[in-house]
């Protein structure tokens, strides 16, 4: 009981402090301003959204509000706590009777728009004259924790609030802290060993919510993975995975739940980094063995497994996750061109070490070679079918690999130059060898310091072309159906062609169409015909062994 001598600022104060313990004293000289946190909690769950700088404009500020978040707005998180409301009230020498008190409202970060803040202040020199001028504290009090259940009426129809992306980090961090110091005030019985624990020790599950002791979870967790019994790191209530399964079961396509625990989640609980590590070490090694498309490194010191889309090797105490059209392989789509027809299949056969980064054919399992060079697997030389016996072997006998991709060439017709069509080197047709851009013809003549190659006075030859039929159809070249001109052959004493030259200058016939009985087994010449290579304009070589 107060007497009437007693200072009415002194009876609120005291009613106050009884009703919010968490009351604090602003000044020690200055009694009677006293400060409060009002904890901003909604009664349901807000979606908060943080859109991006330059979309922050008055007329999308006030759709948000009404309409509530937009869809194409991913960066959104539904929070249950945000930053408390500061206040601070002073009792004036003349409250209640005269002056109402004064009243500051601040937040930290400043997420609240200071025209909402400016409301709130005002309210309390409105609720001092409906109270007719009384002690309004309380009343003050419970009007902002009211306010606060609606966000203050900034929450649209939708559900969702905007604020501004500088204050993210502090907003979010404040819902972690604030659930998690609930969180540990409650009482929860443990799903192992029954007890009832305090949420200090314990821990929520992030995926499902069960709540476990972090004895029983370290207990659990450390024999599994020293065992190498992965499967046995998941929640431990015995009907979760078939709930999630049965839960996310909705829908044409689905993706499969995840039942295994993070890395993160185990250092949370918490576990030692050296158990976390095994446990991604193992689970990497367990998912490259169940896949039977998994590539190893060919090298026997190494034997790593090859990069792959699908299983990324981990980074530090993280599983690096594919994306679910990695995990379910390439849709119906992806197979589909642009004109509705199917895509043709094409093999990726670079296959890169993730241990030694060797580079390497994931079919032949050889150094890398280029992807048009045709290579058979180890296990399959003994299986190959006859076509693909001969394809191999036509390729070996009438092609030439590109010194520097190794893509195999053959040639049509024309000289024994080429010009790779994939990476535009300039090699010979004859041995492979590099040629200069800028005089490849010297290759086939007399070298600066005299010496010749093995090519010397060698550039027409084969000019019909290399193989079965691939000189025809060509305006220029030479033809194997066209008669040849007569020519004189001189010899040395060992019998190797010195050269000829043709006889009364006569030239070629021109060619008729080739006849089945006359066509040649290779090059077009039929029986009687002599094999002529032209190594130069006016020059022609005859092999000494031809019929006269």
């Amino acid at each position: 009981d107060y007497d009437d001598s007693d200072d009415p600022r002194d009876i609120e104060l005291s009613s106050l402090t009884a009703i919010f313990p968490e009351i604090q004293q602003v000044r020690p000289d200055d009694r009677y301003t006293i400060a409060l946190d009002i904890p901003v909690t909604p009664s349901k769950a807000v979606v908060v959204f943080f859109p991006a700088p330059e979309a922050q404009t008055q007329e999308n500020a006030v759709a948000n509000i009404v309409n509530g978040p937009n869809p194409g707005q991913v960066d959104s998180h539904e929070l249950a706590h945000l930053p408390s409301l500061h206040l601070e009230v002073t009792f004036g020498p003349e409250y209640p009777a005269e002056q109402p008190p004064k009243v500051t409202l601040t937040t930290s970060p400043p997420w609240l728009p200071a025209e909402t803040l400016r409301k709130l202040e005002d309210d309390a020199p409105r609720l001092w004259e409906e109270m007719g001028r009384d002690m309004v504290g309380f009343t003050y009090v419970d009007h902002v924790q009211q306010s606060a259940d609606d966000v203050f009426g900034l929450v649209g129809g939708g559900g969702g609030l905007e604020v501004d992306p500088q204050h993210k980090i502090a907003i979010l961090d404040y819902d972690i802290k604030a659930r998690q110091a609930a969180f540990d005030k409650e009482t929860f019985d443990c799903g192992v060993c029954l007890d009832p624990k305090k949420g200090a020790v314990c821990h929520r599950m992030l995926d499902c919510g069960h709540v476990f002791c972090v004895e029983c979870l370290k207990d659990c967790y450390n024999k599994a993975i020293e065992e190498g019994d992965l499967a046995a790191v998941r929640c431990l209530e015995p009907s979760c995975a078939k709930e999630r399964e049965k839960a996310g079961d909705s829908g044409k396509k689905r993706k499969r739940p995840r039942t295994y625990i993070s890395p993160s989640e185990l250092l949370q609980i918490p576990l030692e980094p050296a158990m976390v590590k095994r446990y991604v070490t193992l689970k990497y090694k367990n998912e490259l063995e169940s896949d039977k498309n998994t590539i190893y490194c060919p090298r026997s010191w190494c034997n790593g497994a090859a990069r792959s889309k699908k299983h990324k090797k981990p980074e530090g105490l993280e599983l690096a996750e594919a994306s679910d059209d990695e995990e379910d392989g390439e849709t119906e789509e992806s197979n589909v061109g642009p004109d509705g027809k199917p895509k043709p299949y094409k093999e990726d056969r670079l296959a890169i070490c993730e241990d030694c980064s060797f580079a390497f054919c994931s079919r032949c399992l050889q150094s890398w070679h280029g992807e048009f060079f045709l290579c058979v697997p180890p296990n399959r030389k003994k299986e190959l079918t006859a076509e693909e016996l001969a394809s191999a072997e036509y390729i070996r006998l009438h092609s030439t690999p590109c010194p520097t991709c190794a893509v195999p060439a053959q040639k049509t017709h024309g000289c024994n130059h080429m010009i790779c069509f994939r990476c535009n080197t300039h090699f010979c047709y004859l041995c492979s060898a590099w040629l200069d851009p800028q005089n490849p013809y010297r290759h086939f003549n007399v070298q600066p310091n005299g010496k010749v190659t093995s090519c010397y006075n060698r550039l027409w030859e084969l000019e019909g072309g290399d193989g079965e039929g691939v000189g025809y159809g060509f305006d220029e070249g030479w033809r194997g159906d066209a008669p040849l001109v007569e020519i004189e052959e001189e010899t040395d004493d060992e019998g190797d062609a010195q050269g000829a030259v043709p006889v009364d200058n006569q030239i070629p016939a021109a060619p008729e169409p080739p006849r089945e009985e006359e066509a040649a087994p290779r090059g077009g010449l039929v029986a009687g015909q002599v094999d002529v290579a032209r190594e130069g304009p006016l020059v022609l070589r005859i092999a000494a062994n031809q019929p006269a």
